[in-house]
């Protein structure tokens, strides 16, 4: 949960020397009970990067292995759908025009809310409508990182479903956050008409621009910053477990891992990170960015892109505004995508619903505790809607918020 306190420019640190984290799936308890390594090399960059590949948030943001069932509660009054199963993970929740309820559904495609899908895309994590039945969609990585496994941003109208740029390739060829090696993991896309889409790209940690023609643009890179490594030792039980990751420094540069995109009443467009490996909790930022930038540094907090909340948050995955023009930042869970991973079903404490009112600086609760907690969308007669236990197959549902 967010500070209420900590709003604007709290403070920050700059761009750090950067290493390669984003990595595919590998069950993170089985690694620390096999794997060891040596504490007094933990200081350099090379410990760093091996660690980054194994510990890191594409397991949650690719995940298709999850099969425990979470049993708990929000502690709000909540309608299920109580329609078919999805395939699940389920990644994005938009409302289309004519008011349906839409889900990224990864294992199928896009979904309506009794799980039956009416657009197959596997591997798709978001879309943005534009009809009931056109849309901009993405499909994001479904393998190891630095490969390409088809993620690209799609135009998808009278039910076809049409390459508009190959993402991998961009990635691959510009690498604006210059890190070593192609990383794409295109994870959120919102429409800005029939013209062009924004592009938020986990992997690549930035905010694209994408006409209908192809042509891409970058708007802002995201920096790293240094974070406590606090979280993710007392996760693994530190120091009693003596786990490898109880060698950590105490600060070490964590990527942003750009998730969500909202464009604000203001026409600026708000990004929201997941913060990567060491996990820290309330660390992830929120970004606003002129229509108007070019490859915009956020690290330097220019004009084109500063921070609106400066930490605060664990974990963002998903950013939604209001009819009143509150912004509703979404928590992964508030012991972070870490723990999603690791820990015991009973042991995690949900993810957390936020309204922030962007004239006071203010933000409240709205709901928290739900488990796997990964997408929101407002119901066109103003209903909040939200996907829970999003990464577990036969558990993965869409409840509606009362």
């Amino acid at each position: 949960m967010r500070d209420l306190n900590q709003c604007f420019n709290v403070g920050r640190f700059g761009s750090m020397s950067v290493f390669v984290m984003i990595a595919f799936l590998v069950f993170l308890l089985s690694s620390c009970a096999d794997t060891s390594i040596n504490p007094d090399k933990l200081s350099s960059e090379t410990e760093e990067v091996s660690l980054s590949e194994r510990f890191s948030p594409n397991s949650v943001l690719t995940n298709l292995n999850f099969q425990t069932k979470l049993d708990y509660s929000s502690g709000k009054t909540k309608a299920h759908t109580g329609g078919g199963e999805f395939a699940s993970p389920l990644f994005g929740l938009e409302t289309a025009p004519n008011g349906d309820i839409l889900v990224a559904d990864a294992g199928a495609g896009v979904a309506t809310l009794d799980g039956s899908t009416s657009i197959s895309l596997p591997g798709i994590t978001d879309m943005s409508p534009l009809g009931r039945n056109s849309m901009w969609a993405i499909k994001g990585l479904t393998g190891n990182p630095g490969e390409d496994t088809g993620q690209a941003l799609y135009m998808v109208s009278k039910g076809k479903n049409r390459v508009i740029a190959d993402l991998y390739a961009f990635e691959e060829k510009m690498n604006p956050d210059g890190i070593e090696g192609p990383d794409s993991n295109p994870f959120d896309v919102h429409s800005l008409g029939g013209d062009a889409a924004l592009v938020a790209d986990a992997g690549g940690n930035d905010l694209l621009r994408v006409d209908n023609q192809g042509n891409i643009s970058v708007l802002a890179v995201l920096p790293n910053e240094l974070v406590s490594t606090d979280n993710i030792k007392n996760l693994v039980g530190c120091p009693e477990s003596g786990a490898e990751l109880c060698g950590l420094p105490d600060m070490i540069p964590a990527q942003p891992v750009a998730t969500s995109i909202a464009v604000g009443p203001d026409g600026y467009y708000y990004v929201g990170e997941l913060k990567g490996f060491p996990a820290p909790t309330g660390e992830s930022n929120v970004w606003k960015i002129s229509p108007d930038a070019s490859w915009a540094d956020c690290g330097s907090n220019s004009d084109e892109c500063m921070k609106l909340f400066d930490g605060g948050f664990t974990s963002i995955i998903d950013l939604k505004f209001d009819s009143k023009g509150n912004l509703h930042v979404v928590e992964l869970d508030e012991q972070s995508w870490f723990a999603v991973e690791i820990l015991s079903p009973g042991a995690l404490q949900g993810g957390t619903i936020n309204s922030c009112d962007l004239d006071t600086n203010s933000c409240k609760e709205v709901a928290t505790g739900i488990p796997i907690l990964t997408a929101i969308t407002f119901g066109n007669n103003g209903s909040l809607w939200a996907t829970e236990n999003a990464l577990i197959p036969g558990s993965a549902d869409v409840i509606e918020i009362k």
